[in-house]
């Protein structure tokens, strides 16, 4: 959570940061195998945070000139079927309202309303 007036693509590396992914026995793992995300996540500087890092970065390009070097490859048919999984899931959540209109003001109150939601939204496509 920051400031209404900064930019959302610098979000990313924090976010990147924090994950922890577990899988089986051992630590959790710290990167991802591949991020897909919005063009304004496609800065220079989280491109090479990515490429750092080896992460896999399906983002898709805004630049309308050519620039030098090896063009980025864009997974097009995955990469709208995981946008439009993700947008269908953000609009089932808008159909809760304290969700969409955010009324708490504790993250940690929003957090459990927003796993309810979740848990309701999971259960009315598992019946």
């Amino acid at each position: 959570i920051g400031r209404a007036s900064e930019h959302e693509g610098r979000k990313l590396i924090p976010l990147l940061r924090s994950i922890a992914i577990k899988h089986g026995r051992g630590r959790p793992r710290k990167n991802p195998k591949r991020v897909y995300a919005d063009t304004k996540y496609g800065m220079a500087l989280n491109r090479f945070y990515l490429d750092n890092r080896k992460i896999i970065s399906q983002i898709p390009s805004t630049a309308t000139k050519r620039r030098p070097g090896r063009p980025r490859r864009l997974d097009k048919a995955t990469f709208h079927k995981v946008r439009y999984t993700v947008e269908r899931f953000f609009a089932w959540t808008e159909n809760f309202r304290k969700l969409a209109i955010r009324y708490e003001r504790l993250a940690e109150a929003f957090s459990g309303l927003f796993h309810i939601a979740c848990i309701m939204i999971l259960w009315r496509v598992l019946r």
